[in-house]
C-alpha cells in the first residue's frame, strides 16, 4: 500500500510516498480503506523536533492520526461494524499511522461516519473534537455560566472549542484575528479579542483558560484565583502557577469511539459543525505540513487518500 513514511533522518519537508506492507489485522481491529486523513500540529511537531521517543513512537513511522473511510476487513471479536461500513476514527499516537491507503484500528476507538458528511469533512474532526471535548469537560471540568477564553479559536481544536463550550451554556471569549471576528461570533463566541491585542486590557475575571498557543505567561493572569488553565502545548511553569493561585494542566487526547458517537450525534443534528480550509492530495503531504505548521488555517486541512 501507498505511505506517507518517517524515518529517523527523513524530517517531513521532503516526503516521499512510499510502498508499505499492509498492517496484520487483531481479533478486536478492523482494516479500514481510507478515504481521507485530517491533518494536525503533531504530524510536523513529532519528526520536526523528534518526539518519537518521547511519545513512544517507533520509526519508521507511518504519520497521520485522522482517518475516515470505509471497513474491508475485520477481526473476529469485532462486534459493532460491518465490512462496508463508512467510519473514522483518531488512531492512537503509538500507532502507525492515517497517511497511507489503509490502517488497523481497534473497533473501540471508531465510530459510524456522519451521514451528513463527506469522508473529507469527516476526516476532519477526530483528534480536533476529541481534543476540544476532553478539554473542556474532563481536563477543565467547565459548566454552565462560567467564563472561558479560547486561544487560536479559528483553529482546527478552537472551532469545536467554541461550539462546545457555548453549548454547555459558558460565556466565551474567543481569540483570534480580526478577519475571523464574524466567523466566530457565528459559531457561538459572545467577544472576539484580536491576539495582536495587549491581553493586559482584557479583565480578570475568567473561570477557566483553553490554551494552545503558548501563552501562559498572558493568558494566566487573566485567570480567577482557583481559575483553571489548561494548555494542549507546553505546560505552564510552576513560577506562574503558584503565583497566580490557579490550577494548570496540559494534556494529549485520547481516542475515544463512545466520545466520537457522541460528537457525531451532535454533528448530524447541525448542533456541531466542521469547517474545512485546504484539501491537498496525499502526493503533496509536505506542502500540506508546511501549511498546516504556519498556523493560519480557518479550520482544518485535509488530505485526500483515495
Amino acid at each position: 500500500m501507498k505511505s506517507i513514511i518517517i524515518t529517523e533522518n527523513s524530517g517531513w519537508k521532503n516526503l516521499k510516498i512510499k510502498e508499505t506492507s499492509f498492517p496484520a489485522i487483531k481479533s478486536d481491529q478492523v482494516l479500514v480503506k481510507i478515504k481521507a486523513s485530517g491533518i494536525n500540529p503533531i504530524d510536523w511537531k513529532a519528526p520536526e523536533y523528534n518526539l518519537f521517543e518521547y511519545l513512544n513512537m517507533k520509526l519508521p513511522y507511518i504519520i497521520g492520526s485522522d482517518i475516515s473511510g470505509v471497513i474491508e476487513a475485520m477481526g473476529s471479536n469485532v462486534k459493532n461494524f460491518n465490512i462496508g461500513d463508512e467510519v473514522f476514527g483518531a488512531l492512537e499516537l503509538i500507532s502507525q499511522g492515517a497517511f497511507a491507503e489503509y490502517a488497523v484500528i481497534e473497533e473501540k476507538l471508531i465510530s459510524h461516519k456522519p451521514k451528513n458528511l463527506t469522508f473529507i469533512e469527516a476526516a476532519s474532526v477526530p483528534l480536533s473534537s476529541l481534543t476540544a471535548w476532553q478539554g473542556l469537560f474532563e481536563k477543565l471540568e467547565l459548566q454552565e455560566g462560567q467564563k472561558i477564553l479560547i486561544q487560536a479559536a479559528a483553529g482546527g481544536v478552537g472551532i469545536f472549542a467554541v461550539q462546545l463550550a457555548k453549548q454547555k451554556g459558558a460565556y466565551v471569549v474567543a481569540v483570534g484575528s480580526e478577519k475571523n471576528e464574524a466567523f466566530l461570533k457565528s459559531l457561538g463566541a459572545n467577544e472576539v479579542f484580536s491576539y495582536k491585542n495587549d491581553y493586559s486590557n482584557l479583565p480578570k475575571d475568567f473561570d477557566a483558560v483553553f490554551d494552545s498557543m503558548e501563552s501562559s505567561k498572558q493568558t494566566i493572569p487573566l485567570l480567577k484565583k482557583g481559575g483553571k488553565y489548561l494548555s494542549i502545548t507546553e505546560p505552564a511553569s510552576e513560577e506562574l502557577i503558584n503565583r497566580y493561585g490557579i490550577l494548570a494542566t496540559n494534556f494529549l487526547y485520547k481516542s475515544d469511539g463512545k466520545q466520537l458517537s457522541h460528537i457525531k450525534d451532535l454533528l448530524e443534528s447541525n448542533n456541531l459543525k466542521t469547517f474545512i480550509d485546504s484539501i491537498f492530495p496525499l502526493s503533496e503531504a509536505s506542502e500540506a505540513l508546511k501549511y498546516q505548521k504556519q498556523g493560519h488555517s480557518k479550520g482544518k486541512n485535509v488530505l485526500v487518500i483515495s
